[in-house]
């Protein structure tokens, strides 16, 4: 239970940050917006190709090149705008204020390693699903695992691509390293923020289908369906939205006191040595 206290606590001073600086949510917003645009013009026609087409490779072989266009552009949609509010967020516990151009300008600078990692993070987005959708139960199994796995190695990885320009394969590598010879095997704080826009979420899907089946009923029921679904739809979104936000908070303030024991923001060192388990022996990770 003190556990679970402790990363209530962390998620709450992450929030904190955010509700200080609005315009920190805009930056997953406009990732979020960007990334379905990608899938809507690439992807979309991409499945479409696929689904019309009679035993035809060159059929199948286009509506896969839309696809993984569409798959790719998201990816980077998402990785960019994640940088930029790794860039921001570190700019409000160094001001006081985000500056979301600021932001966004860094996120250019790097933008040749952000092309590359978002290349990476999508082969292995696909490799996942392919394993998941091919592989049965024991694939499935496998998926989930190496998913989660995946997220935890590269947690860190916003902020290394922001503040330390790595190539993919030694970001993975840096960010691995720190959660691995610092942390160890619990980062609290990430997953009490995962729990609490979880939840967030799971109730907006409820009241969503609960209105779904209100305008299937019909009757008297439809306009109050269609408030509940309205309404459904709009936590999901904003869960997932102020979620990515605070865990980017969350995760730059983590990485300066991995990298150098720096306290930044409302966050206090005893919180961070309290919220994870250090491997014994482990030093702070030098920056590069």
């Amino acid at each position: 239970m003190g556990r679970i206290r402790r990363g209530w606590e962390l998620t709450k001073k992450a929030w904190g940050v955010v509700r200080s600086n609005p315009g920190l949510v805009k930056l997953p917003i406009y990732g979020g917006i960007t990334a379905f645009i990608a899938f809507l013009v690439f992807g979309v026609p991409g499945i479409a190709i696929i689904a019309a087409t009679n035993e035809s490779n060159a059929g199948y072989v286009a509506g896969g090149i839309l696809i993984a266009i569409g798959g790719y552009l998201s990816s980077f949609a998402i990785i960019y705008f994640n940088v930029a509010l790794a860039a921001a967020a570190d700019g409000a516990f160094r001001t006081g204020t985000a500056d979301t151009s600021a932001g966004l300008a860094v996120a250019r600078s790097h933008i040749k390693v952000i092309a590359q990692w978002a290349a990476v993070a999508a082969l292995v987005s696909l490799f996942f699903n392919l394993l998941r959708e091919r592989g049965g139960l024991v694939g499935q199994i496998a998926a989930g695992l190496g998913a989660a796995i995946w997220s935890l190695i590269t947690f860190l990885i916003a902020p290394v691509l922001a503040f330390e320009g790595l190539g993919p394969l030694a970001a993975i590598k840096r960010s691995s390293m720190m959660f691995k010879n610092k942390w160890g095997q619990q980062i609290t704080g990430d997953i009490a923020i995962g729990a609490i826009s979880g939840l967030a979420m799971l109730l907006g899907i409820l009241l969503a289908a609960g209105g779904v089946f209100a305008i299937i009923a019909g009757g008297a029921a439809v306009i109050a369906g269609g408030g509940l679904l309205l309404l459904g739809v709009v936590i999901v979104f904003g869960a997932a939205i102020v979620g990515g936000a605070v865990r980017g908070v969350f995760g730059v303030a983590l990485y300066r006191y991995i990298v150098s024991e720096e306290v930044v923001g409302p966050f206090t060192a005893a919180e961070f040595e309290a919220a994870v388990k250090p491997k014994k022996g482990a030093k702070a990770q030098p920056a590069i």
